[in-house]
């Protein structure tokens, strides 16, 4: 048998198993035409490995065929060869051997900006602020970032030594036992008075665990009371529905927090928070931007539907559907299918619109023009918001910093402070309602 044919009547076989079948053949009646389509496939790879101007890889050929049947759905479905699956599932179970540090290069040297607190190093004694000249006695001045940090990567249990330097001058040697780290779930300080915290991923199981203790960190730091909240999700992709949940949940007093639908009306899951609210009554701005993503706008989307957070900043990305993984048999790889939607607590769609802020602020200067940003609705073959009220944004609507701002400060972030700290929140929360 030709090797296209093989490879086609493998895959089918494969399918037939995943759905109880004990076979491949062809059925009869309404769906005969497409085992016809893929006869008519089989019959082409047959020519185009026979024939073709240079030798072909045809296993590449049926999966880019798969891939391109698959990208007609939508941009997330797709086959995932064997060797690529079974990466992604290692990768996605692996967490790196380090020391548990943030670091830049500064004059030359390792300048650790932050220290996981149950983290190796923090254990062996190194803070934010030390820097690291050498690694195993071999000096990383005027070293490039990544081969720097190199050295200090390695195996989980393995050994390093360290030289460090502390900001007074005194150099010491640290030994430290390097072990599986994840990087920090969030980042927080006080801002002008307020509290702000920036989630850097929600692919974090420690992240709802982390936000109350950095709520109580800096309520310790605003001398006992917050009076204002900013919760930062601008350039954040997304990650763990649980967490987009379970952080939605922090400021919520019971009731949904999102729904998931499927095809079928049968397969609506729907989301809770638990009763009982942290930082109740306290007012909260959620600044977003077009690279805010999945769990950070069911975050957005959630506190705007409920009244309990004004959003601040552009349109976000619209990625508001599910994938389903399912491996196939045989280990052939598997396939990653679009099978669910998000939705917010009111009912609308995610998919392809995004959250739509209560307030457009511009992080870049006023060029006359508002600039186009790259979304979900922007991929190829997306799949299309049937919700048909006009949800584009509008340069007269946007505020943009004025000619006078100081270019290396954060004029989205400064617009956040100066809301809170007004009776605009009260009336951009009215606002709100009177849309509802």
């Amino acid at each position: 048998m030709p090797l296209g044919r093989g490879i086609i009547a493998s895959l089918m076989g494969g399918l037939a198993l995943a759905s109880g079948q004990s076979h491949a053949a062809p059925p009869e009646g309404p769906d005969a035409p497409s085992y016809d389509k893929m006869q008519v496939m089989a019959d082409i790879m047959t020519i185009v490995e026979r024939e073709y101007v240079e030798p072909v890889e045809t296993r590449a050929l049926i999966e880019g065929a798969l891939n391109g049947a698959l990208s007609k759905l939508d941009p997330h479905s797709a086959y995932v060869p064997p060797t690529d699956f079974s990466e992604q599932r290692e990768a996605a179970r692996r967490e790196y051997g380090g020391l548990g540090i943030e670091v830049l290069m500064e004059d030359g040297l390792i300048k650790i900006t932050y220290a996981l607190e149950e983290g190796p190093a923090y254990a062996a004694g190194i803070r934010t602020g030390d820097f690291i000249t050498a690694v195993e006695g071999v000096s990383i001045r005027d070293q490039d970032l990544d081969d720097a940090v190199e050295g200090i990567r390695g195996l989980a249990g393995d050994p390093v030594d360290v030289t460090v330097q502390s900001p007074n001058g005194v150099t010491r040697v640290v030994t430290v036992i390097r072990q599986q780290v994840r990087g920090r779930a969030l980042r927080h300080r006080v801002e002008d008075g307020l509290a702000y915290v920036v989630i850097e991923s929600f692919n974090n199981d420690r992240l709802t665990g982390d936000m109350v203790r950095a709520l109580e960190i800096l309520q310790g730091e605003l001398g006992g009371e917050i009076p204002g909240l900013i919760i930062d999700l601008r350039g954040n992709r997304g990650g763990l529905l649980t967490q987009s949940v379970s952080i939605s949940g922090l400021f919520l007093d019971g009731g949904e927090v999102l729904s998931v639908r499927g095809r079928d009306d049968r397969d609506t899951e729907r989301y809770h928070a638990e009763d009982g609210e942290t930082l109740a009554g306290v007012p909260i701005v959620v600044l977003v931007s077009p690279g805010s993503a999945s769990a950070a706008e069911i975050l957005a989307g959630s506190l705007q539907d409920r009244g309990r957070a004004i959003v601040v900043g552009r349109r976000t990305f619209g990625k508001g559907s599910v994938q389903s993984v399912t491996p196939l048999p045989g280990e052939k790889g598997a396939l990653r299918l679009t099978t669910q939607k998000y939705y917010t607590p009111s009912g609308k769609s995610i998919q392809g619109r995004g959250i739509m802020p209560d307030l457009l602020v511009s992080a870049l200067d006023d060029d006359g023009e508002l600039r186009r940003r790259f979304r979900e609705d922007s991929l190829p073959n997306a799949l299309i918001n049937l919700d048909e009220t006009d949800y584009e944004e509008k340069y007269d609507d946007v505020l943009f910093p004025p000619e006078n701002f100081p270019r290396d400060e954060d004029f989205q972030l400064a617009t956040a402070v100066r809301i809170l700290k007004s009776p605009r929140y009260a009336e951009l929360l009215d606002a709100q309602s009177d849309l509802d």
